[in-house]
């Protein structure tokens, strides 16, 4: 069988690079969530035709979920090794290298995982809208690179500068679906143990983060918020900052 061979490579733009670094960091982005993320830097940028592009020079792949004409499911795009090594290649020395490993499976995963992907890109616009440079973003891939970071990483690790202090949070989206309530009780209790043990000591001296899960809908909130609540109760781990709160209305405090 021969082998694909992409169109002649040419040298990268700015900000092909930094959508390449973009699929690095969230692992899955869509059209909209790129128009969004660059809608202040570069309004008028045709999105749809960077992406093509990078994907005809063998750097970036689509998915394309079940059904996705017919209900209208947005076209997800992630990144190829070849991708990974080109990004690698175009950072600064004193940058984090690029973990090619991470995203060979990017190919086969399920449409929830990469659609929650898709969400936390989400969730980082808007955050950046209300905070900017205040705040660091890190997701998975970021926190790969802190050194003695815990092994339990949720979907976004956030610091947020102010005049007086820096604010510290885990952040996990929580899909709403029939597993909403077993996932929000098995992180919350990891939560717990990880409070318990000396890993975040070992990490940083900074008092535990705050938790916040971020849910859906106001149903899904108000039954997360009860299930976690009576789960932190029984432990008497009163000095976990815990919150519940829906995508629209989150806000670091």
């Amino acid at each position: 069988m021969q082998k694909f061979e992409p169109r002649y490579r040419r040298p990268l733009n700015s900000e092909q690079v930094e959508i390449l670094d973009i699929l690095y960091k969230f692992r899955f982005v869509t059209v909209a969530t790129l128009r969004d993320y660059f809608f202040e830097t570069n309004p008028g940028m045709n999105i749809f035709k960077r992406l093509e592009t990078l994907a005809e020079q063998g750097f970036i792949a689509k998915r394309y979920f079940d059904n996705y004409r017919l209900l209208h499911k947005p076209v997800a795009y992630y990144l190829l090794p070849d991708g990974a090594r080109k990004l690698d290649e175009c950072r600064d020395e004193d940058e984090a290298g690029v973990n090619a490993k991470q995203i060979y499976r990017d190919s086969a995963v399920s449409e929830q995982f990469a659609m929650h992907c898709v969400a936390i890109f989400n969730l980082y616009n808007r955050l950046d809208k209300k905070y900017g440079d205040d705040l660091d973003f890190l997701t998975k891939s970021d926190q790969a690179n802190l050194e003695s970071f815990p092994k339990l990483k949720p979907d976004a690790y956030l610091i947020l500068e102010t005049a007086q202090e820096a604010h510290h949070y885990f952040v996990d989206i929580l899909d709403d679906d029939a597993h909403l309530l077993v996932e929000a009780s098995k992180k919350i209790k990891r939560y717990i143990e990880l409070r318990k043990s000396a890993d975040w000591t070992d990490f940083s001296e900074n008092a535990f983060p705050k938790i916040i899960f971020v849910c859906n809908s106001e149903n899904a909130c108000k039954r997360v918020q009860k299930r976690c609540g009576a789960i932190l109760n029984k432990t008497w781990t009163l000095d976990i900052a815990f919150e519940v709160t829906n995508i629209s209305e989150i806000t670091l405090s």
